[in-house]
């Protein structure tokens, strides 16, 4: 009766010992990126349960709150500061696409799937929006039959992995499935568990009350129960089955199995709690060791308990029969986008600015339209005579920081100093920055490049190939000393000179809290006057009262213009972000990060265009001849250049 299903499970031992060899490496790095952040894990079907699953890790490893959600909860919710992350083997559920397409056009962050497969839909959503990430892990052992059974517990495991070695956890995972339950379950018969659940389903309900680490299981079993029509099946965890639900039992208890999926650190209260309920039928199922590995034990152990039900309904879970109505259903799809794409553009634009999703009506939303419309315009009819552009973050994305420029940026910026454009850029860093832009750029250009090293502390030619360097601070520095004493900053990389003391800091502390707390230090040297800003890796304590508008002044002088014809764009203009200074002007541009101020530093790439590929679209709609340029952004409603 149950070949189709009997077969998945026999291929579990391969499918987590595959897991358990697959690199990890990508996806480690994609959550890194969370674990600072709220997360929305968003699935859909059998992947609902591995977004539980990675809801429940993301709360106990990240210390973040997280939360599972369907599609539907996404497209019509609006989500602010939070992340969002996909789950879906195939990467060709349209119900997913459609929620990380609007997340991706919310310009939710970080936004990233984790998909199974090559080369899928979700895949080319990706390349549409770049600031995202689509990690695929491949293995022919991954893929699924009609549920969802060796992709999640293969996404399981790399979820487990990646988290414990972003967070440097010294939890220890069983290379097999043979060791991991038998560090986690009491007996290694799951067989045994199946019979007796085949017992226990046989009536008309079965009721699950879980210990906490053990919720994705009871999530996946009344998909499980319910997608191939095993019975009727509610669940409540130890505490919120004494609230009420209990209640059932007063009724039902002769026709109510129940399940017991139980931790070790509940294991009282479990006794408690089952020594109350009036005579059941009761299957109890212990786990021990961490609950991380409890977690993923479950996960397994329900697998089995699906088996039992299965015989005693006398289905097959991996075949059950699809009813016509059922395809139709599916087929439904998400429906299309309620707006349109300027009115989505112009939602982005003062969503960057306001961090709130701007609402119809009302005299806040009529005042930033208008303010939308102003920025749009100014930028639009302005002749610009130089451009000044931020470095990391703007020319160069994460994957090209400490290497030549993409070349992509490159081009550009090529077109641009071949029709006359003068060009300066200004960095945080030193010399590294001066050598990735000449290994980029072709030699004939680099006179007209000025470099504003140290946040504008020493500006030189591109030319000018000889180090920028100055004097450094030495390791028993009282100031450095100082730094390293600090507990935030203990396992941080500090360097400094005399121009700037960079701290480069950790996920787990945010740039306004590192800012803070080297603010308290400098005040109490004294250096209350030094300036303190922001990029995305690091913070930069300025000694020598730089800007990064020196920058400005330089390529205008070099041009014989204002400074107020200068445009400039950057990726950090919200304080205390290093292009605060330089993007607060009218034609001050960010590709990330605004500044609440009105009149400069809008964002005014199309929705979910962000970082380097806003760059792009931005010089892609500059055209320049002789001495000036124009910004031609009026009426754009296309997702821009990459």
């Amino acid at each position: 009766m149950q070949a189709r299903y009997s077969k998945e499970l026999e291929r579990l031992p391969e499918v987590y010992a595959a897991a358990m060899a697959a690199d990890v490496t990508t996806l480690t790095r994609t959550v890194e990126s969370w674990l600072n952040r709220p997360m929305v894990m968003v699935g859909s079907g059998g992947s609902y349960s591995t977004a539980t699953f990675a809801a429940w890790l993301h709360e106990r490893m990240a210390k973040r709150v997280a939360r599972a959600a369907s599609p539907i909860e996404v497209v019509d919710s609006n989500l602010v500061d939070h992340g969002l992350v996909c789950f879906s083997a195939s990467g060709r559920n349209r119900d997913i696409g459609a929620a990380f397409k609007t997340t991706a056009t919310s310009e939710v962050s970080p936004l990233s799937a984790l998909v199974m497969a090559d080369n899928t839909p979700l895949h080319a959503l990706q390349r549409k929006y770049d600031y995202s990430d689509v990690v695929s892990v491949t293995n022919p052992l991954f893929k699924d039959g009609f549920l969802a059974v060796a992709s999640m517990i293969a996404s399981s495991v790399l979820l487990l992995r990646a988290y414990q070695s972003a967070c440097g956890s010294d939890l220890e995972v069983p290379d097999s499935l043979f060791w991991l339950l038998g560090q986690t379950l009491q007996t290694d018969d799951l067989g045994s568990i199946a019979d007796a659940a085949e017992k226990l389903t046989s009536g008309r309900y079965t009721s699950v009350l879980f210990s906490n680490a053990l919720k994705p299981t009871a999530v996946d079993l009344e998909s499980r129960f319910v997608e191939a029509s095993l019975g009727a099946l509610h669940s409540a965890d130890l505490r919120n089955f004494g609230h009420g639900r209990h209640y059932w039992f007063a009724n039902r208890s002769e026709e109510t199995g129940v399940l017991a999926l139980i931790n070790g650190e509940d294991r009282k209260l479990a006794d408690r709690t089952l020594g109350l309920l009036p005579a059941v039928q009761l299957l109890r199922v212990d786990f021990d060791g961490p609950a991380e590995l409890a977690a993923i034990a479950g996960l397994i152990v329900g697998l089995y308990v699906s088996a039992g039900a299965g015989r005693s309904a006398k289905i097959d879970p991996g075949k059950p029969g699809v009813p016509e109505f059922g395809r139709k259903l599916y087929r439904l799809g998400p429906g299309a986008s309620k707006h349109s794409p300027k009115t989505l553009n112009m939602r982005a634009a003062i969503r960057r600015k306001t961090h709130v999703i701007p609402t119809t009506g009302g005299g806040a939303s009529s005042k930033w339209n208008s303010a939308y419309e102003r920025a749009l315009t100014k930028v639009s009819d302005a002749a610009i005579r130089a451009l000044v552009f931020d470095y990391d973050g703007t020319l160069c994305d994460e994957q090209h920081r400490f290497k030549a420029m993409p070349a992509s940026t490159a081009a550009a910026l090529a077109r641009l100093i071949g029709a006359g454009a003068n060009i300066a850029i200004a960095t945080g860093r030193g010399p590294s920055a001066g050598q990735a832009i000449r290994e980029s750029i072709d030699r004939s250009f680099w006179s007209s490049i000025q470099i504003g090293y140290y946040n504008g502390a020493v500006i030189k030619p591109l030319e000018d190939e000889t180090d920028p360097l100055v004097e450094e601070v030495s390791e028993d520095n009282d100031l450095i000393v100082r730094f390293r004493q600090e507990p935030a900053f203990a396992n941080a990389q500090i360097r400094g000179n005399n121009a700037q003391i960079t701290i480069a800091i950790s996920n787990a502390l945010k740039s306004h809290e590192a800012c803070s707390i080297a603010a308290r230090i400098l005040d109490g040297f004294g250096q209350n006057g030094a300036r303190i800003v922001a990029s995305s890796h690091s913070i930069d304590l300025l000694l020598a009262s730089q800007s990064k508008l020196n920058v400005v002044d330089a390529v205008a002088n070099q041009t014989g213009c204002d400074p107020d014809e200068v445009l400039r764009i950057g990726d950090k203009g919200r304080w205390p972000g290093n292009d605060a200074d330089l993007l607060n002007h009218p034609l001050g541009l960010t590709v990330d990060e605004a500044s609440p101020d009105p009149e400069s530093c809008w964002g005014l790439a199309p929705a979910g265009v962000k970082g380097l590929q806003a760059t792009l679209h931005y010089l892609a709609r500059l055209d320049w001849s002789g001495s000036s340029g124009r910004l031609a952004l009026k009426g754009q409603i296309g997702r821009g250049s990459a």
